[in-house]
Parts: structure tokens; sequence; C-alpha cells
């Protein structure tokens, strides 16, 4: 009796123990997790150079990357919060590249987001000098009479 609990309790802690891995991009980027989609009018060369611009200006942690397996396809990842790791604490947004020459983009976060979560995204790309994590940079933007996007 002894030996049974002890197996069922190294059992238990052995399960315990094992790493929870969270979730992979295939799983994110399904439709129970897709906050938002929306045109954007940029191909990725203009997409990228927004990343850029506004990595530099507001948050190195943003990234863009197309899809290996896929020209099509790209994505503009930001942690969740600042410093998350792992795709269930990422926000992604999901672009396809259309033969209109512009781009589909969908939001997906494991998370459920804020609206202004979901238009920080979109921002990133078409107005990448406007930084939500730094409001002082945006009083001057906001002066020129360049309020926030709205996005549907």
């Amino acid at each position: 009796m002894r030996k049974i609990a002890a197996i069922a309790l190294f059992g238990v802690l052995a399960g315990c123990a094992s790493s929870n891995q969270g979730i992979s991009l295939i799983m994110l980027e399904q439709p129970s997790y897709l906050r938002a989609d929306r045109t954007l009018p940029q191909d990725f060369v203009q997409i990228q150079r927004a990343v850029f611009k506004h990595q530099a200006a507001c948050n190195p942690e943003v990234k863009f990357s197309v899809d290996e397996m896929n020209p099509n396809f790209a994505r503009v990842t930001k942690p969740y919060t600042p410093g998350a790791t792992g795709w269930s604490h990422t926000v992604v947004l999901h672009l396809m590249f259309t033969k209109y020459l512009n781009s589909e983009g969908r939001v997906y976060s494991y998370y459920a987001t804020t609206d202004n979560q979901v238009k920080d995204m979109f921002d990133i790309v078409l107005r990448p000098e406007y930084c939500p994590e730094k409001p002082e940079l945006n009083v001057d933007l906001e002066e020129q009479g360049g309020a926030p996007t709205e996005s549907r």
C-alpha cells in the first residue's frame, strides 16, 4: 500500500515539475484569439520601415518578421507587458500581402486585449512615431492635429 501511495505521489510531483511551455504561434493564430482585423494601405517594405521607426522612437521590443515558409505572410509582435516572453504573452499583428498591393492585418492575443492595445498594434504600422509607452513624446503630435487613428 505504501509503495502504491509513494508511486502515485511521485507521479503527481513529476507532473507538477514539468514545464508549462505555453501556447505555440499556430495555436495563437486561431479565430478564438482574433481581436481585430483591418486592411492596411502598405506593403511589407513600408511596414518594416514603420516598425524600425517605431523601435527607434518608442519600443525596441516590437519586432517585424516575414514568414520563412511563405513570403506573403509577416508578423509584427509586441510583448503583452514589457519584458514578457512566450507567445501567450505576445500580441501579434499577422499580415498577409494581397494582390491589391496592400496588406490585411489581424491582431491576435491569448489574453483579452483592450481597444487601445489593438489600436496600438495598428498604430505601430500606420503611425510609427506615436508612442503609447511614452505619452510625453506624443504631445507635439496631438498639437499638430495628429490624434490617434481609429480602428474598426
